[in-house]
């Protein structure tokens, strides 16, 4: 293709959208024309017509707007990142008009549909529904709304528009993929401990760790609880790994105050949560246990000692994780419970994604 056809389709692109608003301008100058050369009943109610179409156009968009009904549906709302899974969305016009005009938006960059379905502009008959059957996949780990977030409403000369939020979100929950990227790192920092150069206290292999308990706290395993002293004091008891060969690794996760509402902050989060969760798989490799602690609402300890553990620390990750409280209390808040646990404590920081000291 030429350049000179190159412009003259950029130019035709531009001037399309504008094309219905051209056409009611050029019908609008012709009725003029027509009722001061003509007059009459007829032409004086085809000016009024045309003259008050935007009033009739707004007060129709705001019935259609009302009258317009959207479900979503996935087989679960927990799923892995950018796997798909099947799709689907019915839209039913609920009104005894006519709707067209009708565009549905996305999120842009959130997910992916296999089938296109948003480009097309809807027309519907009174009561009529319809359904669209594809796959969606989503783009970033942890908890947000995906699917039609909007729809917005047009008349047929597109002098205005009308968008509607989707009052019935889907919001999902988006597992973090495992990857190898925090193996090097992982060797580095327990090399370090060892040795006592990353602050961490060496805890040689002692006799006796039988009689050394912590208090129970959520997502501990219940297999190490100290059921006898339970039943004795109602107080629940974890006792601390017998016959380890260096101290239980914490890790602690340390998230961003603010909103994930932009992109830019949910790719920030998805590589956080993918760099944890990959420190955690390479424990898991080398049947290391380690536990990490994390804040949402309260303290919050999760023990991964195996595969499952590692599956239980995905899933409390992908729930929504938002830091509302005060980020320095939070982090004391954090230390103080790796101090009494007292454990080599390192820090993963949102946004710097590597295993440092405490």
């Amino acid at each position: 293709m030429s350049r000179k056809e190159k412009r003259k389709k950029k130019n035709r692109k531009k001037w399309r959208p504008r094309l219905p608003q051209v056409i009611y301008v050029l019908a609008l100058i012709a009725v003029i024309i027509y009722v001061s050369n003509r007059g009459g009943a007829f032409s004086y109610a085809l000016f009024y017509a045309m003259l008050f179409y935007p009033v009739l156009a707004f007060f129709y968009l705001l019935i259609v707007k009302a009258s317009i009904r959207i479900l979503q549906d996935l087989p679960s709302r927990k799923l892995k990142k950018r796997v798909e899974e099947p799709y689907r969305l019915v839209v039913e016009n609920t009104s005894f008009l006519p709707a067209s005009g009708i565009r549905l938006q996305v999120e842009p960059g959130r997910a992916e549909f296999h089938d296109d379905i948003i480009s097309e502009e809807l027309s519907m008959l009174p009561r009529e529904k319809r359904s669209f059957e594809t796959g969606l996949s989503c783009n970033y780990t942890g908890s947000y709304e995906t699917g039609i977030a909007r729809i917005t409403f047009r008349d047929c000369f597109r002098l205005m528009t009308l968008t509607l939020k989707n009052p019935m979100p889907l919001r999902v929950q988006i597992l973090p993929v495992v990857t190898g990227i925090a193996r090097d790192d992982l060797s580095r920092a327990t090399w370090s401990l060892t040795r006592g150069s990353m602050g961490g206290r060496r805890n040689e292999k002692e006799e006796i760790l039988g009689n050394d308990m912590v208090q129970y706290t959520p997502g501990d395993p219940l297999k190490r609880i100290h059921w006898k002293n339970y039943a004795r004091s109602g107080e629940a008891m974890v006792r601390l790994p017998e016959d380890k060969d260096f101290s239980l690794i914490t890790v602690m996760l340390l998230l961003k105050s603010g909103s994930l509402e932009s992109n830019e902050a949910l790719a920030r989060r998805d590589r956080f949560l993918t760099y944890a969760v990959s420190v955690a798989g390479a424990f898991a490799e080398q049947k290391k246990p380690v536990q990490f602690l994390f804040y949402n609402a309260a303290v919050k300890t999760v023990l991964v000692e195996d595969y499952e553990g590692l599956e239980n620390l995905c899933s409390e990750l992908s729930r929504e994780l938002v830091q509302r409280d005060n980020p320095e209390r939070v982090e004391a808040l954090l230390r103080e419970e790796a101090e009494r646990r007292q454990c080599a404590a390192l820090v993963i920081r949102e946004g710097e994604e590597q295993l440092c000291p405490m």
